[in-house]
């Protein structure tokens, strides 16, 4: 799956249950099994995503005269306090910590020997093969994949189990969350009063990108396992309908969001201390 995370913007999925009389799973276990599942890689990538919508936001209310300007260098001080409050490593902890909770070691031996198998083996080197810039131009050039339509029917099938749609648009939102509390502070000199609301006003705002964003998950998927034959996909989604990995897939989404909102209530504190410290510094001058 780490392919389809990567190119598409992202994964994941449900269902969690008690652990009772299952021993904990070890933290070498639950290391493999994100770096395994790709997790890893996703959250590594959003930093990058946050600056592109900086950018992007930036850029746009240049053209605003009501919005005041920023210098370069407060920009780049802006951008480095946002990246800070979404370090790779603060939002896996979080999610670290939810996985721990659902699942035992039992069920991560179970994952992981699926993993080391044959076919877990073939499903990981496709999806390393697919996570090149190379193939990420690739895949945009082959759209005649779509016409494939049993292919389509499983990327459609992996899309609704793992919830990878959700996951993009996920990572979206946040993305725009956090451009808009930065700019919106340093116009205001004060972060907005209730983020939970205008994460929910601006969700809402952007699900006319939601069917680009399927299908960019339903074209990653066709084009990563394209070199397997349907026999084995399906057995790769029988995998990941077992309960294991659904108690997995299940914490890693309830995990992602519940760092993501530390992550963005923690940048909004950070990014208003940081105008008011400057406007301070303005006031001695």
């Amino acid at each position: 799956m780490k392919k389809i995370l990567l190119m598409a913007t992202f994964l994941m999925l449900t269902v969690c249950s008690g652990m009772a009389g299952a021993s904990e799973v070890s933290s070498a276990s639950l290391h493999r099994l994100l770096t395994l599942s790709g997790i890893n890689d996703l959250v590594a990538e959003f930093p990058g995503m946050l600056r592109e919508r900086m950018e992007q936001t930036r850029q746009r209310d240049r053209f605003i005269p009501s919005h005041p300007s920023m210098s370069d260098d407060e920009y780049r001080e802006l951008e480095k306090t946002m990246v800070d409050a979404f370090k790779p490593s603060d939002i896996l902890r979080v999610i670290g910590k939810q996985v721990a909770h659902s699942i035992s070691e039992q069920d991560a031996e179970k994952m992981l020997a699926w993993y080391d198998s044959v076919l877990g083996r073939k499903i990981s080197k496709a999806e390393q093969e697919s996570s090149t810039p190379e193939a990420s131009r690739g895949m945009h050039s082959a759209v005649h994949l779509l016409h494939d339509k049993p292919r389509v029917l499983f990327a459609m099938k992996l899309d609704k189990l793992l919830h990878m749609t959700d996951m993009s648009m996920q990572f979206q939102i946040n993305a725009e969350v956090a451009a808009f509390v930065a700019f919106s502070t340093k116009m205001n000199k004060r972060r907005p009063a209730n983020l939970k609301a205008l994460r929910n006003r601006i969700a809402a705002g952007m699900q006319k990108q939601r069917y680009k964003a399927r299908r960019e998950v339903i074209l990653s998927t066709v084009y990563t396992y394209r070199k397997i034959d349907m026999d084995s996909l399906e057995k790769y989604r029988a995998f990941l309908q077992s309960p294991p990995a659904l108690r997995f897939n299940k914490a890693l989404m309830t995990g992602m969001d519940a760092g993501m909102t530390e992550a963005t209530n923690r940048m909004a504190g950070s990014v208003e201390s940081l105008f008011r410290q400057k406007q301070k510094d303005v006031q001695r001058i």
